[in-house]
């Protein structure tokens, strides 16, 4: 199982799509960064505060786990589907498969070894805007910190990053599924990104019906309980006004979309025929 997360986790790092989607991200956050620091002269004093406030210490943490979950989630969405559907479309599974390779052990590995790469999207966005905060709070004349720094504050920072952690997780392991069931890369991604803009649609229209099993239906929607646990990123009191679902809920219902996903790609794998190149 080592030698193939190995093997795996050398095939993501060494392929170019993975650190273009990393750049991307990474570059998205910081000029979305940029464009708010040359807005500050521009604006009211009140509106000036508050965007020094995203960009320095803790807000800048805040504002970054936002920009993960709409952009990261798209980008390992991307990730993941390539990295079964290519497989397919490459001709490299059947040969992989012959050697002995345990089925089960390889698409674990290849799972296990995407949830080692998401911790990069995860992490790295949070250091870069802690870094950035530094320069922004120099420039401006303002505190780069501000509150206290103490164990609650980290624990505070854990629980930030692990919760936005779960939500590139459910991203992953759903776009890994669908291209798995359809063996195309192109399937996956396109299914995972129309899932971000039809789960939209529908949970209008359902929540319109009024009805309680509706709303028990949007309820679990993957994305609406991503959403809420992104008003949980904060360092201080939550605000739990709209339509803010329980952090608990929100936890479990991501959770167990993670682990159905998993176990459904593990079960028709190991029982599918493998064809050549598609």
């Amino acid at each position: 199982m080592i030698l193939l997360l190995r093997m795996e986790l050398l095939k993501l790092v060494k392929r170019p799509m993975t650190w273009i989607l990393l750049i991307l991200l990474l570059g998205g956050i910081g000029f979305g960064d940029l464009v708010g620091f040359l807005q500050i002269n521009r604006v009211s004093a009140d509106v000036r505060a508050s965007i020094l406030g995203n960009l320095t210490l803790p807000g800048t943490l805040t504002r970054a786990t936002e920009f993960i979950y709409f952009f990261g989630t798209i980008m390992l969405s991307i990730l993941a589907a390539s990295a079964i559907g290519s497989e397919y479309s490459w001709g490299t599974l059947r040969p992989m498969l012959a050697t002995g390779v345990p089925r089960l052990r390889f698409l674990g590995a290849k799972l296990v070894a995407l949830a080692i790469v998401a911790v990069a999207f995860d992490v790295l966005p949070l250091v870069m805007n802690a870094i950035l905060a530094v320069p922004v709070g120099l420039i401006a004349n303002v505190p780069v910190f501000t509150g206290p720094f103490d164990a609650a504050w980290v624990g505070t920072l854990l629980a930030l990053a692990a919760r936005t952690y779960l939500m590139l997780l459910v991203a992953i392991t759903i776009a890994f599924l669908i291209s798995l069931l359809a063996r195309s890369q192109a399937a996956g991604i396109g299914a995972a990104l129309g899932l971000l803009i039809g789960e939209q649609i529908v949970g209008q229209l359902l929540r319109r019906l009024d009805l309680t099993w509706a709303t028990t239906l949007v309820n679990i929607f993957p994305n609406r309980n991503s959403q809420s646990l992104l008003a949980y990123n904060v360092f201080g009191r939550v605000d739990r006004t709209g339509e803010v679902l329980g952090q608990a809920h929100s936890l479990v219902t991501l959770a167990v979309y993670c682990l159905v996903c998993v176990v459904v790609a593990l079960a028709v794998f190991r029982r599918r025929d493998v064809g050549g190149a598609a």
